[in-house]
């Protein structure tokens, strides 16, 4: 390695270690504490460190949209919830990817919801049974809610509950081959939105190894 690219990567580090507060702030208003792991993660080789810290640049960056379109919820009654969708699933995707995961679309999807999977089977869901027979889980909705609106730019209708709506699942339509399903969901998008950010945590700790013991 040359004596310029070494300096380059010292400087980095340097610049991510300064970070901790800022993350530990961040992932804070998830109910998430992940100042210990953020030390571990300033711990391992050069390259993992790097795939990390980009990565959580880019969560703070798909937020910063999220919370933007949240204002216009707010203020305007914008429908958002499936542009909020095509952000979270698509960073999704680039996570598992860049977290070494060599699958490819849905499957990169799958596998990073997989350790919060026991927190969304039952709260996004089919609400029929297809006369396809398709067998589709939660992950397999988010993803097809992701595509309709990057392929055809549908954004219209809610996912995600509100207060007002109590008890009930909403339900959610969404597009397969031409066809149209429906499926129902019983989450509001704080409560997603943080089994989101668990499952990426829980991602980043499987990846730097988080709580083993170096061999």
């Amino acid at each position: 390695m040359s004596y310029g690219r070494r300096k380059w990567e010292q400087s980095q580090m340097v610049n991510w270690k300064k970070n901790e507060d800022e993350i530990s702030s961040f992932f804070g208003r998830f109910n998430l504490d992940v100042r210990d792991l953020y030390k571990h993660v300033m711990s391992i080789d050069y390259d993992k460190m790097q795939a990390v810290c980009y990565l959580l640049s880019k969560i703070d960056k798909a937020i910063k949209i999220c919370d933007f379109l949240d204002g216009l919820e707010r203020g305007n009654h914008e429908d958002v919830d499936v542009i909020k969708i095509y952000i979270l699933v698509s960073h999704a995707e680039i996570s598992s990817r860049s977290l070494g995961k060599e699958k490819t679309g849905i499957k990169l999807v799958k596998e990073f919801f997989s350790p919060v999977a026991s927190s969304l089977k039952h709260r996004i869901k089919p609400s029929l049974i297809s006369k396809k027979n398709l067998n589709l889980n939660f992950a397999d909705i988010l993803y097809k809610l992701r595509c309709e609106y990057t392929h055809e730019g549908n954004y219209t209708g809610r996912i995600f509950k509100r207060k007002e709506d109590g008890k009930c699942f909403l339900s959610i339509r969404f597009k397969i081959d031409d066809e149209y399903f429906y499926g129902k969901c019983d989450l509001a998008y704080k409560e997603f939105i943080e089994i989101y950010m668990e499952a990426l945590i829980e991602n980043i700790k499987k990846f730097s190894n988080y709580g083993k013991q170096s061999k």
